[in-house]
């Protein structure tokens, strides 16, 4: 592809320097995968400045190199600059130019939503499955399609990895592609050029305050996937959510797609007593994340016994309020809960079983949304008879100090909770604990493989270690 028909699709070249009828082979927007031919995209990260790697790139081939207006051109000549206003809007359109437009030709689905996202993903593959059509899915526990399984770095990847996976996909044939469209993808421009069959919103609440700061900055990212609905398509949303209004005028405003509400508690397009499904997903959470998916499939023209069979025939998800049987007398149960809402879910879906005792094993990321640690620690000790404070990923910061902010939610009259900062060592004490009849919780990690400390990352999957724990005891 020639570098001219990329520059024609940036929206907002400020100024070209050097040829532009060079062969374009690639592109990249990490110096270190740069080949011969490539165009590098100088963007401006949280931690590191584009521009400063631009002899890097240069050195391993680049024939060109977009960057934001405002970088001097000091850089050696031989070479092509494109200056933009938007680095990273301009990354998406060169995307699009490069690989082609290839959401015109795929039906996309897009969720986003602070919980339930994933579950969603499973479930509406489920009825693609059911109609036999091939279907890919992007999403926070890997990426999938025909026989292929990879790992997931970013719920929703980068532009170029994105674009990458979606033209395998087509090449493979598939047809459908469902993915979890994350805050931060939609914030940083990461879907820009991509156009969805349909979007659906799960539910939201406090999550990433790092990152976003406010409530309606967050809000704000999650909105815009509704902007980017093809004419004629769906617009799914939970009714029920306090946002609801706001994804509804967002969607009217557009004027090109069909809204589909669904919800338990406020009159809805689709609800309970519409669709009779009987699954073994537990919790009113998993009931709403059910009638998300059922919305889908009467947007796809599905009837209601398709549908209802579909759903039906996911038993489990990975990670996901995930049972773990070695023959115990008590239940045990892992989950990726790691926001205030996402535990308070999981820990009523247990209770609704009536065990004996509810026991929690869970901590907090480190250098991430801090605000959100106290109500973790409160809800976790009104809901569970006694609880475990540990580790999840501290990353940097010091365990006890995240633990310390845990803390601080649980209210001075109780005393229902033990710290040990070793992850493993507080699961087998709380399996210790766990008598007849009880349920044991870990929560935080679910389908995870690792724990991420600040110098190491090891392995450590917390449905593995419960198994050791309890086939050895």
């Amino acid at each position: 592809m020639r570098l001219k028909k990329i520059i024609d699709s940036l929206s907002d070249v400020k100024k070209i320097e050097g040829n532009v009828s060079l062969e374009v082979k690639g592109i990249a927007c990490n110096s270190k995968e740069v080949r011969d031919g490539y165009v590098f995209m100088a963007l401006q990260g949280a931690r590191f400045k584009g521009a400063d790697f631009i002899s890097e790139a240069i050195d391993r081939g680049a024939c060109a190199v977009i960057l934001e207006k405002g970088n001097a051109s000091i850089f050696r000549r031989g070479r092509t600059f494109i200056y933009t206003g938007d680095a990273r809007h301009s990354l998406s359109e060169a995307a699009r130019a490069f690989y082609g437009d290839i959401s015109s030709k795929m039906r996309l689905i897009g969720i986003t939503g602070t919980n339930g996202k994933t579950t969603v993903t499973y479930l509406i593959e489920a009825l693609f499955n059911a109609e036999s059509e091939k279907t890919g899915v992007i999403g926070t526990i890997n990426y999938r399609f025909g026989n292929r399984l990879i790992p997931a770095f970013n719920t929703t990847p980068g532009v170029l990895n994105l674009y990458s996976l979606l033209t395998e996909m087509r090449k493979d044939r598939v047809k459908n592609c469902v993915l979890e469209v994350s805050s931060h993808s939609l914030d940083q421009g990461r879907v820009d050029t991509l156009n969805f069959d349909i979007a659906v919103f799960t539910n939201l609440t406090s999550e990433h305050m790092d990152y976003h700061k406010k409530m309606k900055n967050y809000l704000a990212s999650k909105m815009k996937l509704f902007t980017k609905i093809k004419k004629g398509g769906h617009a799914i949303i939970n009714i029920d959510d306090p946002h609801a209004n706001k994804f509804i005028e967002v969607v009217k405003k557009e004027g090109k797609a069909r809204i589909i509400t669904y919800g338990i508690e406020n009159p809805a397009d689709v609800c309970p007593c519409d669709i009779d499904i009987r699954s073994s997903l537990i919790g009113r959470h998993n009931v709403y994340n059910i009638l998300a998916s059922a919305s889908c499939g009467i947007a796809i023209g599905m009837g209601h016994k398709e549908i209802a069979g579909a759903i039906e025939s996911v038993a489990s998800l990975p990670g996901r309020l995930e049972k773990i049987d070695c023959g115990q007398d008590f239940s045990v149960f892992v989950d990726y809960a790691h926001t205030e809402n996402g535990i308070e879910n999981a820990l009523k879906a247990l209770r609704e079983l009536k065990p004996n005792r509810l026991i929690t094993v869970f901590g907090c990321g480190g250098d991430r949304d801090k605000s959100k640690r106290p109500g973790m620690g409160r809800v976790s000790s009104e809901l569970s008879d006694r609880i475990f404070i540990t580790s999840d990923n501290p990353r940097s910061e010091e365990p006890l100090e995240i633990i310390k902010g845990i803390i601080k939610g649980i209210p001075v009259l109780k005393k229902n909770y033990i710290i040990e900062k070793d992850r493993a060592r507080a699961i087998e004490l709380a399996l210790k604990d766990a008598k007849s009849k009880d349920i044991v919780l870990v929560a935080g990690k679910g389908h995870e493989t690792y724990q991420i400390f600040k110098d190491i990352t090891i392995p450590f999957d917390d449905r593995e270690v419960i198994k050791k724990f309890l086939t050895e005891s």
